[in-house]
């Protein structure tokens, strides 16, 4: 087994790891950087927009009076209590300086309005990366940044397995792609790969819709460092917390890809049925990330938007004054929105192939529509007539979604019945940690060495991913550093 010896191995490349290797970089404290795939980076690299903050010099230069008090508040209250209130102080605390950081990163940022219809009114706490594709690319450039003095090492194709751990840490396992082993001999480990979404026995065994949840975050996270910190004795225990985060036909029709009529239709406030062919919700949510993937993540992780014949017709030859949900998240900074969809003269075409794949399903009547996709007749028959009337009436008495959104009855055949699933971006539950970032056992105590961060880590999230805006990041980013500089403390 080849043998290395490093101060600190960092365990993952995303927006934790990262940010915690350039405050080892900085402080001159050497390290090696574990990542599993072929290049750095995590859900913060190719799937985040940006970051919550408070006090940042931004917020301070605009004026912002929105606060330590109000986000801590607002943040144990939601979640009910069931928070590390020591963490999560910690963490609101340096959120502000952590902006100035991604500065000196080259992954700047910019304050700006939330990128969600719901929130354009919320306090101004959104800092959003200036240019998407930058962002990408300054990542890129950080491993060689980190390298070029000859002390830090960044291993791509290159896991973490296992500790040598006998009262304290001796080396870190790992395994390249081809499954050669080496030793990795340390004083300090930090586990930052992101959770446990790519673990699809973890899954299963937290969650009862895994089958039907759309993974669009890193397949990579398979819990090494929640089980390896797990094996020490460290506590384990919370409920589990899904990164729901929207919803998705498929891993090709997502909002990600930007590229089908499909997929717009499934971003706006159209009709929607569960699994047992009843609304469970307004289909307003659609216009919050957050809580639309949770009220998926409801019913069972899969629902059905429904549709008919004269309503793809009118997409296809109109402008509908309804806002594409995912609209303002591809805008650069300062770019403004378009607030309605259409026309969209490929919608037929698009729809016609997503049938061939089984992302939509058609009928040539109800009844056809019901046994095609095993929903009860009886219970899709009553959601349409109740739905239809809302839509005359523009009144919807039940879930009151607004009367300007409700535009479309579904009365003539075919039907179409796009086949949408909760999507994720990762788990956000793992290890119970102290407000240092390091693991503890039930009785409170630290396993000394080690340190877990990001969406390994529990405390920050009751049961589900609330709704404010970039808060995972915002958490990754400032938990790395927080393990970071208490190493440094500690070597000291």
């Amino acid at each position: 087994m080849e043998t290395y010896s490093t101060t600190v191995v960092i365990v993952g490349s995303g927006s934790s790891g990262i940010s915690a290797a350039f405050e080892l970089y900085q402080k001159k404290i050497p390290f090696i950087l574990l990542e599993r795939g072929d290049k750095v980076g995590g859900a913060g690299k190719f799937g985040a927009h940006g970051m919550f903050a408070i006090h940042s010099k931004q917020q301070d230069e605009k004026g912002v009076d929105y606060g330590y008090e109000q986000a801590f508040t607002e943040l144990t209250t939601d979640n009910h209590y069931f928070v590390n209130g020591e963490l999560l102080s910690r963490f609101l605390k340096e959120s502000g300086a952590n902006i100035a950081r991604l500065d000196e990163m080259g992954l700047p940022v910019t304050v700006e309005q939330s990128e969600q219809k719901p929130h354009l009114n919320d306090p101004l706490v959104y800092h959003k990366f200036n240019n998407f594709k930058d962002k990408m690319a300054s990542w890129d450039k950080l491993p060689e940044k980190f390298t070029a003095d000859g002390i830090n090492q960044v291993l791509t194709n290159t896991s973490a397995i296992d500790l040598d751990y006998d009262n304290g840490l001796k080396a870190v396992i790992a395994a390249d792609n081809q499954g050669e082993k080496l030793r990795i001999e340390t004083k300090k480990v930090i586990f930052a790969d992101g959770g446990y979404c790519g673990n699809a026995k973890m899954m299963t065994t937290k969650y009862d819709d895994a089958d039907e949840l759309l993974n669009l975050g890193e397949h990579k996270s398979d819990g090494t460092g929640i089980r390896l910190s797990q094996k020490l004795g460290a506590n384990t225990y919370h409920n589990p917390v899904l990164f729901a985060h929207a919803c998705a036909p498929s891993s090709t029709i997502n909002p990600m890809a930007r590229d089908s009529s499909v997929e717009t239709l499934t971003n706006l406030p159209l009709l929607w049925v569960d699994q047992t062919a009843n609304r469970f919700v307004n289909e307003d949510i659609v216009y919050d990330f957050a809580l639309w993937g949770n009220a998926a993540h409801n019913v069972g992780g899969k629902y059905y938007v429904i549709l008919d014949q004269n309503t793809l017709d009118y997409f296809k030859n109109n402008e509908v004054n309804l806002e594409d949900s995912f609209e303002r998240q591809f805008c650069d900074v300062g770019e403004i929105p378009r607030t309605s969809v259409g026309p969209l003269p490929n919608i037929q075409n698009d729809f016609d192939q997503a049938i061939k794949s089984g992302e939509v399903v058609v009928g040539k009547n109800v009844e056809d529509l019901a046994h095609k996709l095993g929903l009860p007749i009886d219970a899709l028959k009553r959601s349409l007539k109740n739905y239809n009337q809302a839509i005359k009436n523009k009144n919807d008495e039940v879930f009151l979604k607004p009367a300007n959104e409700l535009l479309f009855n579904v009365a003539d055949g075919p039907f179409y019945a796009i086949v949408e699933h909760c999507a994720i971006l990762g788990t956000l539950d793992g290890v119970n940690v102290d407000r240092n970032c390091e693991p503890v056992r039930k009785d409170g105590s630290p396993i000394k060495d080690l340190y877990i961060v990001g969406n390994n880590v529990n405390g920050l999230y009751s049961d589900g991913y609330p709704s404010f805006e970039g808060i995972a990041n915002g958490f990754a980013f400032v938990s790395g550093w927080i393990a970071a500089k208490e190493i440094q403390k500690n070597l000291a």
